[in-house]
């Protein structure tokens, strides 16, 4: 069946084919330096080579050392299907849609997996990334078009969240494919802006078809236009279909995501910095020179000395612990450091109000010794109110909601899956935004550089704000 549908999918966009790919398209990246993983689209059925390409990070060369098709790789794609449950769809485009989306499914390899939400007057995570299709079909099946309004930007972030995630059992590319109209009519809030600045932050490929009623007025049209913008931005494709050919136009999208080409880089200057860098690549094949480039931030990377978190409840007790499995009596002892790093707190810590954390205290100068520092995080304000988070940092520890970081905060939507860095730089402990949607303020002045923390100081990020005390070397 699996077979069947490929062939007839190649039939559907074949024609299609030498239009759509008459440019270079970067796709998106993946660092794990000095190896970064580039995924591309590229108008030419003839083979690569690595001296066709020209590729920096920053200022930094970066070199080709493989070069291999999507299907040579034997990975999958984690697909999140963003589907319209507004009743701005007919019926019976509705069930093109399901159909659509079924056809699909018949067309995912065996490492590909999807889920998929929906947006209409909220936004809902229908089913969790999976590779069973039953399932998949099923959730699908379910589907109605029920709502009056229509949550698009709303439903584009929480896509482009999803997308974000690290797992170790998801493919590490990633796809959103959408339908709509481009029109956001809803309530929530969100805008335009939020969404291309999340796009832009956190690179997660979106495929849209643009789907307009007739008539087509300005106000449709600049709905397309947003739609294509965003997708050329996040290294996605648009097309845009009409009433007969939703089904075609799905094929479509399917057929550019299964044809990109996965580049391996070595870049031995790129260093994990946190900091943003511009991905610049042009390729030339003797007859002609096309170029892209995108903004990549390069992140630290978890290691075997990731920072261990400590999470307690406003008596000091603890909640969580997060230790590495090195045996109970290791165990044992972490809790006797917690227990005595608690009785060296001054005795009359509790009585201090929050004003009292903005003073003019020195910033804490840190042995340059291979040592860790013990720093405690104190929710004054948030969803996480009264509790209490304890970072042991050795160089390094990122802040923000992904599982990757070393301080998972999900439960506030403001915050950016990677939202800040606190670092030992110099002797001193800074902090570092991570170019997040919101900025992060230090004691309520929102910071851009490598920021000095000071004993007291007041850490914000989205709601959440946080009261940061330097409590010594380990």
């Amino acid at each position: 069946m699996r077979s069947v549908y490929l062939f007839l999918l190649v039939l559907v966009v074949g024609l299609a084919e030498a239009e759509e790919f008459d440019d270079l398209r970067l796709i998106q990246a993946q660092a794990d330096l000095p190896a970064i993983t580039l995924w591309l689209n590229l108008p030419t059925s003839s083979v690569l080579k690595p001296e066709q390409f020209s590729i920096s990070i920053g200022k930094q060369p970066a070199m080709v050392t493989a070069i291999e098709s999507s299907q040579q790789t034997g990975e999958g794609v984690a697909y999140i299907f963003l589907v319209d449950i507004s009743k701005s769809l007919s019926p019976h485009q509705f069930e093109q849609i399901k159909t659509a989306l079924q056809r699909w499914l018949d067309g995912m390899g065996e490492q590909d997996q999807a889920a998929l939400l929906t947006f209409g007057r909220d936004v809902k995570q229908n089913l969790a990334f999976t590779a069973n299709h039953d399932k998949l079909n099923q959730a699908i099946d379910n589907l109605a078009a029920t709502d009056m309004e229509t949550s698009l930007y709303r439903g584009l972030l929480e896509a482009i969240n999803l997308g974000r995630r690290q797992a170790d059992n998801l493919p590490a590319r990633r796809a959103i494919v959408i339908l709509s109209d481009g029109i956001d009519d809803s309530l929530s809030g969100v805008t335009e802006d939020e969404v291309f600045k999340q796009s832009q932050e956190y690179r997660v490929p979106i495929y849209s078809i643009g789907f307009a009623t007739s008539p087509v007025n300005d106000t449709k049209r600049q709905g397309l236009k947003v739609l294509g913008m965003l997708a050329r931005q996040s290294g996605g494709y648009f097309v845009q279909a009409q009433a007969a050919e939703l089904d075609s136009a799905y094929a479509q999208q399917q057929q550019q995501i299964m044809q990109a080409y996965r580049l391996q880089l070595n870049c031995s200057g790129c260093q994990s910095d946190g900091q943003l860098y511009r991905l610049s690549l042009s390729w030339n094949d003797g007859q002609q020179t096309l170029s892209d480039g995108f903004d990549m931030r390069l992140l630290p990377k978890s290691s075997t000395n990731k920072p261990k978190m400590v999470k307690q409840d406003t008596q000091g007790i603890p909640m969580q612990l997060i230790i590495f499995p090195i045996g109970f009596l290791a165990f044992i002892v972490g809790l006797v450091l917690v227990y005595r790093q608690r009785l060296m707190q001054s005795k009359d810590d509790s009585l201090h109000e929050v004003t009292d954390a903005i003073t003019d205290k020195p910033v804490v100068e840190l042995q340059a010794a291979n040592t860790s520092v013990s720093v405690k995080l104190t929710v004054i304000a948030g969803v996480h109110k009264g509790q209490v988070f304890q970072l042991k940092i050795a160089e390094r520890a990122t802040l923000g909601r992904a599982e990757s970081c070393d301080l998972m905060l999900d439960d506030d939507v403001e915050i950016s899956s990677q939202h800040v860095l606190l670092q030992r730089l110099a002797g001193k402990l800074i902090a570092r935004d991570l170019n997040s949607t919101n900025g992060t303020l230090v004691n309520g002045v929102p910071i851009h550089n490598d920021y000095p923390l000071r004993d007291g100081d007041l850490l914000l990020l989205g709601r959440t704000e946080m009261r940061i005390e330097i409590l010594g070397q380990r």
